[in-house]
Parts: structure tokens; C-alpha cells; sequence
């Protein structure tokens, strides 16, 4: 009996970003290595993602006019591209755009805005709300923390509104996120903790809410967080999580016979996604087959994607 080839599903990547706008240099996985390649289009892009049996993909909002430019792909690429509709913790405040020109536009985010983010959720296409959640990286005074938590309370709301999952951004804040998503547990419907950076302890408490973790293009790298989570990846059931590249974003290691500034360049895309499963499923000793078929099924259940829409 033929053996079925394994597909695998995206749970965060950022397509409508203006990096994927015209020809862009970017990332792929040749089944041996990383590459860069040049004269990258979107539209190109998505058909080499399908190719190479990347089922669909989830995308969700970081800026205010994201929302929207994220849809108008969705309603392109039906089925394909699965929406997800928010604010980017680190955009509550303040914001910058870029005009066609490549001149910056500074933005900044009114409070009212929350109207018009439940309005985007109305649309049937969206599977979830996110990017949402607390991120303290910055200096203390430019992190605005209290309107990053009030954005973070009402967007878990709208999600329980909606019967939505949530899609998590939590950088240098477990600690208070975690308080908070317990407070809220009987009012989550699901979500991930989208590329999950923490400690082990914390992955623990996360899973034990039944978030999932999104894993990406930081467990190939060396260093302390590789190593961390790689031991997170062990320790976690494979139906807990989930795959993604965040492109154009999260580079996979730069070649040695690369240059740094060269690779820095390009956009990480889809196209990697082969390479962190295959890493999954060595961490679980499972084979990378069995891992995308898990994986992916669990990225189906808490979108809410039905698997017989994808059976061979």
C-alpha cells in the first residue's frame, strides 16, 4: 500500500505583510539545507507553498489596517489563507506605517478602535482573534503596559464572544499573562501561544489552560533558547503543538557558506515549515510523517478546519 505523502499546515505567517509586496529575496528548506533565493513574489510564493504540500495557513493581525488587508487575501485565497483578527500587543499604543514611497507614518491607536476589530471579527472567514497578549521587551517606559493589558482583557472577551480561539503573543510576560488567562479559563475556547519562547515550567502552565504552543524557526537555532526549547519540545505532548514559521519573520540559521547580511535580507517564508517539523519529530522520536499528520490535525481541531476537507 502507497504511503501517503505528508502535508503539513502553517499556524502563523503573515502573507498580506508589505515584505511579501513585489520581488523580495527569501528562505526555503531544499530538504538538505537552507537556501536564499531571489525575485520572490507573493502570488508565487503561495503556489510553490501549495506544492509543496502546505494544505493552508493561518494569518493573523498585527496592525490596525492589517485586519483588513489580511481579509482581502483570505477572500483571495479561500480556504487557504485562514484569517484571524486583533491588535499586536506592542501596536496598542503607537505604530508606525510605511507610505508606497517607503517613507515612515507614524499611527497611533485610539480606544475606540475596538469597535471596528469587532466588526472585522464578524467576518465568517476568521478562525480567531490575535495577534493578542503582552509583551515587555521594550524599555519599561515604552511599553505600555497598562494598555497592552486593558487590549488583552478585551480581546479575550471578543474571542469568548465569538467562540473563537485566541492567538497569543506573550514575550518577557508570562508571569502576568499566565494570571490572567487563569482568571479568564472558564471563558477561553482554545488558542496558541504563538512562538512560544518560555521556560519549561511555563509550557506546562500554558498546556495545562489547553493553550497550545507554536514552534517555529527558533528551535534550529544554537544557544540557551534553542537548548530550552528543544527540552520544552520533549517534554510536550505533539497534539499540544503547532508548527508555524511566523514569515516574513523568524529567519532559520543563516548557511556558513551564506552571508549574514545577505540572509538578514530575505524574508522567511513557508517554505521552512518541512524543516521544524522534521526537528519536532526527532525531539518526540516520531517519524516527520506521523508528526505533520499530528501536528497538522491539531492545528484542524482548535481552527476549526474540517479534516475530511483534507483527506487524501
Amino acid at each position: 500500500m502507497e504511503e501517503k505523502k505528508a502535508f503539513y499546515v502553517d499556524s502563523h505567517v503573515h502573507l498580506s505583510h508589505g515584505l511579501y509586496n513585489g520581488d523580495f529575496p527569501f528562505h526555503r528548506w531544499d530538504g538538505k539545507g537552507f537556501v536564499r533565493e531571489e525575485n520572490g513574489r507573493r502570488e508565487a510564493l503561495i503556489d510553490r507553498m501549495k506544492e509543496q504540500g502546505i494544505r493552508f495557513c493561518v494569518e493573523p493581525a498585527v496592525e490596525p489596517e492589517s485586519n483588513e488587508q489580511l481579509l482581502a487575501l483570505a477572500e483571495r485565497y479561500p480556504g487557504y489563507v485562514l484569517p484571524a483578527v486583533g491588535i499586536h500587543p506592542t501596536r496598542t499604543w503607537s505604530y508606525v506605517l510605511f507610505d508606497e514611497h517607503g517613507k515612515q507614518q507614524p499611527k497611533r491607536l485610539a480606544w475606540k478602535s475596538r469597535a471596528q476589530i469587532a466588526a472585522y471579527a464578524e467576518n465568517p472567514r476568521v478562525v480567531a482573534i490575535g495577534e493578542t497578549g503582552l509583551d515587555f521587551h521594550q524599555p519599561r517606559k515604552e511599553q505600555h503596559r497598562l494598555r497592552q493589558l486593558a487590549w488583552f482583557v478585551w480581546s479575550l472577551h471578543l474571542a469568548h464572544r465569538k467562540r473563537l480561539p485566541v492567538i497569543l503573543h506573550i514575550r518577557e510576560a508570562d508571569w502576568l499573562a499566565l494570571v490572567v488567562l487563569r482568571l479568564m479559563k472558564p471563558f477561553l475556547h482554545g488558542g496558541v501561544c504563538h512562538c512560544f519562547n518560555g521556560t519549561p515550567r511555563a509550557a506546562e502552565l500554558y498546556t495545562s489552560l489547553g493553550l497550545k504552543l507554536g514552534i517555529g524557526a527558533a528551535l534550529l537555532a544554537g544557544g540557551e533558547q534553542g537548548k530550552r526549547l528543544r527540552r520544552v519540545v520533549r517534554q510536550t505532548r505533539l497534539e499540544d503543538i503547532l508548527p508555524e514559521t511566523d514569515g516574513p519573520f523568524q529567519r532559520p540559521p543563516c548557511p556558513e557558506e551564506e552571508s549574514q547580511k545577505r540572509w538578514r535580507k530575505a524574508r522567511n517564508t513557508s517554505l521552512i515549515l518541512p524543516a521544524v517539523v522534521n526537528r519536532i519529530a526527532y525531539l518526540k522520536g516520531r517519524s516527520p510523517e506521523e508528526t505533520a499528520r499530528i501536528t497538522g490535525a491539531a492545528v484542524m481541531e482548535l481552527f476549526g478546519v474540517p479534516r475530511e476537507s483534507f483527506e487524501e
